[in-house]
């Protein structure tokens, strides 16, 4: 992101069947890192199942956007940066 200047960051979760205390530890730092580069982070496909969890487990879920799929991410990232119609 750095390199290249990314405004948008997607993080697709769709084959990740749970979301544990570790892994949401792991996520929370990943969208950190991305937001400290400057970059919007989208979480896709993320189910009803694990966002409980995440949510459960005090991860601020203010501090990103999540989509059900990866299309309706890409579309949101489309939209909010003017690119791609």
């Amino acid at each position: 992101m750095s390199e290249r200047q990314s405004e948008v960051a997607i993080i697709d979760v769709t084959g990740v069947p749970v979301i544990d205390t570790a892994v949401a530890g792991h996520l929370f730092t990943t969208i950190q890192a991305v937001e400290m580069l400057g970059a919007k982070v989208i979480i896709t496909g993320i189910s009803p199942h694990n966002a409980q969890t995440v949510s459960e487990l005090g991860i601020p879920i203010d501090k990103f956007c999540a989509k059900g799929t990866l299309q309706a991410g890409l579309k949101y990232a489309f939209d909010i940066t003017g690119n791609l119609e």
